[in-house]
């Protein structure tokens, strides 16, 4: 084993009872030391990205595909560097700067990992916490299940947010006309500065009067992460063989189900041989891989901006401040914690 510096213990955050409340749910534990075994890394994170919806129902138990039995250890996506590598790694050294996502792997100081997880970094910086899943899963989202193309009209939900704001840059990057959508004033500007061809505050702008009258042929991509009424505008207005991508509700996903009376969605898709799609970053793994490389290459050569919310968050006991403050919508860009 090659190594930097082993404490003793770290910290970490974990579940420890089933509340639907992240503050009351989590709480900050202490864990004994151990070094990587065969084929492992032991990385020492020093950011960690937080996650609205994921981290909030992990906290009801309401994922499909997780089982959180407590104490549950939290936390995605995290940045650090190398401190030491178990028997037969080959390829890494300590002290590669090196970004890893794995439930249960961010929200704590130390994280150890299969070695070949990782993807190598040339800086643990905040901002690669903006790149790595948002900006991989905006890409994935927008070409394989939107399958967008040059000239297409593609409307953004939460367009300023942490997954929106790599929408919005890379259906520019195709030449796309973009409809920003965000709901405040303070974030328009921002959506200009992205590039947005028509930023739209729904609060004070009706949704369904803007795509009517200044898009009377339809969208022909949306890309929702909020639901609601945003994705009631989206489906009404969607253009001949358009396509909806649906990657989230945070409109709604701390209520109860909402049922609304209106015609059936097919009667306005049918005719317009329109499609919703759903979209789960970790439902299409063979994707990752090449999209971080894709979207990290695009950031270094500066093609690419990757927001990251400038309030300022540290230490393991600050996550759950931080995750409020995302679920308020309070954020313009990845919301992340300062680890030590």
């Amino acid at each position: 084993m090659s190594e930097i510096a082993a404490p003793t213990r770290y910290r970490k955050l974990v579940i420890h009872q089933v509340t639907g409340d992240f503050r009351s749910s989590t709480s900050v534990v202490e864990e004994p030391w151990r070094d990587p075994g065969p084929g492992e890394v032991l990385i020492r994170n020093e950011y960690a990205g937080c996650n609205a919806i994921f981290d909030k129902n992990l906290c009801r138990n309401t994922i499909r595909y997780v089982d959180v039995r407590p104490p549950f250890d939290m936390g995605v996506e995290a940045v650090g560097k190398i401190v030491a590598m178990g028997a037969g790694v080959k390829g890494w050294r300590a002290g590669d700067c090196v970004a890893a996502t794995r439930l249960g792997s961010g929200y704590r100081e130390y994280q150890i990992i299969e070695a070949s997880r990782p993807i190598k970094v040339r800086d643990a910086t905040p901002e690669i916490l903006a790149l790595i899943p948002s900006g991989v899963s905006a890409m994935v989202g927008l070409e394989r299940i939107g399958e967008v193309k040059a000239g297409d009209t593609v409307a953004v939900s939460a367009a300023a947010g942490g997954l929106g704001h790599f929408v919005v840059q890379l259906a520019k990057l195709r030449g796309c006309h973009v409809i920003g959508i965000t709901g405040s004033d303070d974030k328009l500007a921002l959506l200009r500065e992205l590039g947005v061809d028509r930023p739209v505050n729904y609060r004070r702008e009706d949704l369904h009067e803007v795509l009517a009258r200044e898009y009377p042929t339809g969208i022909d991509v949306a890309y929702d992460s909020v639901g609601g009424e945003i994705f009631d505008a989206f489906v009404e207005h969607v253009a001949f063989r358009g396509r909806v991508v649906v990657s989230g509700h945070t409109s709604d996903f701390d209520q109860e189900i909402e049922f609304v009376p209106q015609p059936r969605a097919y009667r306005k898709l049918y005719w317009k041989s329109a499609s919703i799609r759903g979209f789960q970053n970790q439902a299409f793994p063979e994707h990752f891989a090449e999209a971080a490389e894709r979207i990290l290459d695009l950031y270094y050569r500066g093609r690419l901006r990757a927001l990251v919310d400038p309030t300022p968050f540290r230490g393991i006991h600050q996550i759950a401040d931080a995750v409020e403050h995302l679920l308020a919508g309070k954020n313009a860009g990845k919301v992340v914690v300062k680890l030590r």
